[in-house]
């Protein structure tokens, strides 16, 4: 049968088992290996997403806790926010020779659930030396947040030389319920 065929139809059933073998070869092992390779790059792809997940975890964390401490529900509400600024504001004045001038009892109000806490700090010196204080009580005090800054500065009269004079306005936000508890 062999001799009996033509070149023509040598070639055509050449192609049509080369073809088959093909698809056969591709069944059973090209196409486990395309799948492998899509697979793998999909899994790389996911765990470079997922190599600084403990930073992220970590940052998120940290911020829960300042949103916890902010809105008052933090588990250290026994301490005095007011004796904590000023320990935090009288380390740092004293450090960069400013003057605390005020520090007045934080004024409270109550409004829909929450009670708010107001606290005023009134510090002179120069300017660069009350915007790093500002940075410092955002960076390191914990008890609220800065609101408000108002600078002004007076010249005195007997002198004759201008100062400038910081007033901090910084609050604090709890529930009623935290209050009530600490």
């Amino acid at each position: 049968m062999k001799n009996n065929l033509t070149y023509k139809q040598k070639l055509t059933y050449t192609l049509i088992i080369g073809g088959l073998f093909a698809i056969i070869l591709y069944n059973m092992a090209i196409s486990d290996t395309i799948a492998l390779v899509v697979e793998n790059s999909e899994l790389e792809l996911l765990v470079s997403k997922n190599v600084d997940a403990p930073l992220q975890i970590k940052a998120a964390k940290e911020k829960l806790n300042k949103i916890e401490q902010l809105t008052g529900n933090e588990l250290k509400t026994n301490v005095d926010i007011h004796q904590m600024l000023l320990g935090s504001v009288s380390g740092y004045v004293q450090e960069n020779n400013l003057i605390l001038k005020d520090f007045p009892q934080p004024y409270s109000m109550t409004d829909k659930g929450y009670i708010t806490k107001t606290a005023i700090v009134t510090v002179e010196g120069d300017f660069i030396s009350l915007l790093k204080l500002c940075n410092y009580i955002e960076k390191n005090y914990q008890g609220g947040k800065i609101v408000a800054v108002d600078f002004k500065a007076t010249k005195e009269l007997r002198t004759r030389k201008r100062k400038l004079n910081s007033t901090i306005y910084l609050q604090n936000v709890k529930t009623e319920e935290d209050e009530e508890n600490s």
